[in-house]
């Protein structure tokens, strides 16, 4: 397959190469390089050499997005045992309708990963998925205390433990996930030296480590521990005060540990049952009116959520709004993920909503773009093979017809999605 004639938004942050020709064989980046320099031209029927020839008519081509944080099970866990795979499946295909081409998905079965994976090499049309399988948790610690599915968690008390959990994990996963705090409704804390425990053994076998946190305690803690991500805001200790924000970031900065606010979970959480948040995504776009009408239908919708009380997750989700310019000052390397949709009309929306909120919040545009694509990537160790638009890269991208440097609006709207690339093949295209 060729491009013709697009700006290449490599996913690292810097400035779009215009006029560009992009080739791809057997699933990467093959060439980039500036139109014009290859005089061949394709043919009437859209193919040269028999290659697919796309004309980007001066578009914007970028990697494909990221989900860096959902949790699949919970999107089939009340259905059938014969309709989750199908179910799962299905949305991993609709997330390329938002331009997502990559899924890592933070805590469910080992078996469901593989299926799904398998499923993919398979033919089956769907974004590529990474997986942590079950989350290791303190003692009857979360998501235990909530639903007790015992595939999606192991129990960790102590660092030997630990040890002995993650190399049972460690060639079955991409990476290791850990659920760090105890709460009075979510059992014991993980102990520190297990945490410890898991990062040394998976650090040794080459996997990232990502750390659930609740508390700026819980934060250091991981931190100190070698965490390589912290996944969602922590719950401040004042939320008028930004120094204790300021100093976290200073640490994150410093250490180089990546940062997954999940701010669109904290603005579920805590808007559940608003209607003026349902208005307030049909103005932004996310949402249309019967999308609104859906979610206010749900069973979900405004039902208390165990483990994160609704006033205390809009504290952490004002509270992280107003402090992620911090973050980006400190230079820390932020990444975008969802988590949860029920408020959302799809599971792609919820992610497209999350860079919504970063843009909303402050970030640079050319940054919200990096936080998923480039820093997705690197948080789960593909760094150089994945996230970027450059050569000997998987080929994953999106083709937009206007710069998503400019207006978010260019990034989230799907009339701007001109084609999304999956490892090379042409799954969604408009116009072209």
């Amino acid at each position: 397959m060729i491009i013709k004639n697009v700006t290449v938004i490599d996913g690292t942050g810097a400035v779009g190469l215009p006029a560009m020709d992009v080739r791809i064989a057997e699933g990467r980046f093959e060439d980039i390089r500036p139109s014009g320099v290859d005089t061949a031209r394709p043919s009437s029927e859209g193919t040269h050499d028999g290659e697919v020839v796309l004309d980007g008519r001066g578009g914007y081509l970028l990697p494909g997005l990221w989900e860096s944080h959902t949790h699949l099970t919970g999107l089939d866990m009340s259905l059938p045992e014969a309709e989750r795979l199908p179910q799962v499946l299905s949305t991993l295909s609709g997330y390329l309708d938002s331009g997502i081409t990559s899924v890592c998905d933070l805590g469910g079965p080992v078996t469901q990963g593989r299926t799904i994976r398998e499923a993919r090499q398979a033919g089956h049309t769907a974004a590529s998925l990474f997986f942590a399988g079950p989350v290791l948790t303190g003692v009857q610690g979360w998501p235990l205390s909530f639903h007790g599915e015992r595939s999606m968690a192991v129990e960790v008390g102590s660092a030997d433990e630990a040890r002995r959990q993650v190399e049972k994990l460690l060639d079955q996963v991409d990476f290791v996930k850990c659920i760090l705090d105890g709460r009075p409704t979510g059992g014991e804390r993980l102990p520190v030296a297990a945490l410890e425990a898991v990062v040394q053994t998976a650090h040794g076998a080459g996997k990232k480590v990502l750390v659930h946190v609740a508390t700026g305690t819980d934060l250091r803690d991981a931190v100190a521990a070698g965490a390589d991500c912290i996944e969602h805001a922590f719950i401040p200790q004042d939320p008028t005060d930004t120094s204790e924000a300021e100093q976290i970031a200073d640490l994150l900065g410093r250490t180089g540990t990546l940062y997954c606010p999940t701010l669109v979970t904290w603005e579920q959480l805590g808007r559940s049952g608003d209607p003026a948040h349902l208005d307030e995504l049909v103005v932004d776009g996310i949402s249309s009116a019967e999308d609104a009408a859906a979610i206010a239908a749900r069973p979900t919708w405004g039902m208390p959520f165990p483990h994160h009380p609704a006033d205390e997750s809009l504290t952490r989700f004002d509270h992280a709004v107003r402090t992620l310019p911090l973050f980006h000052e400190a230079g820390v390397k932020l990444v975008a993920g969802s988590d949860i949709t029920i408020g959302m009309p799809t599971p792609g929306s919820a992610l497209l909503r999350e860079l919504q909120l970063f843009a909303q919040a402050g970030l640079p545009l050319s940054e919200v773009v990096t936080t998923a694509t480039g820093h997705a990537a690197e948080r789960v160790g593909k760094r150089d093979s994945a996230g970027t638009v450059t050569v000997g890269a998987v080929a994953d991208a999106l083709l937009l017809d206007a710069d998503p440097h400019t207006d978010i609006s260019h990034l989230i709207d799907p009339r701007h999605h001109q084609a999304v690339i999956s490892s090379g093949r042409l799954v969604r295209s408009i116009g072209i």
